[in-house]
């Protein structure tokens, strides 16, 4: 699937905020990695830039086989539990009807991504674009 980040000015009042799609991603795909993405919770970018770097630093561990389980939770809503196996993506509040799976590596590249993302200049002409 192609996944896309851009800046959108959501309320037209020059504050760009991150987003996240794929428009090529199969039926079956609910796009939830792109609800928790955004799961800020109102404490803005840079809140959320330091939740994905701290996130990371434990996903390179389970890439390293350095631990086995890690359970990502965003700011109250979204969360991941991830295994070199597989990646859960659920709503805290109603893990049944909101989960969705992934691949390990689709999942560490999109964080990836999405980390080196958010540390650029907001731009609306500034998209990424890659493979998963």
């Amino acid at each position: 699937m192609k996944v896309h980040f851009f800046w959108i000015d959501r309320w037209n009042d020059g504050y760009l905020f991150p987003e996240a799609r794929s428009y090529d991603a199969p039926n079956t795909f609910k796009g939830l990695i792109f609800s928790f993405l955004n799961d800020d919770e109102g404490h803005g970018i840079k809140c959320l830039s330091n939740w994905i770097d701290e996130g990371l630093i434990e996903i390179e561990k389970i890439s390293n086989g350095e631990l086995n389980y890690y359970d990502m939770c965003a700011f109250h809503a979204w969360a991941a539990e991830i295994t070199k196996a597989n990646v859960l993506i659920y709503w805290m509040y109603d893990d049944t009807k909101y989960d969705e799976n992934m691949s390990f590596e689709c999942f560490y590249r999109i964080i990836k991504e999405w980390g080196a993302f958010l540390k650029m200049v907001p731009d609306l002409d500034h998209i990424v674009e890659f493979e998963c």
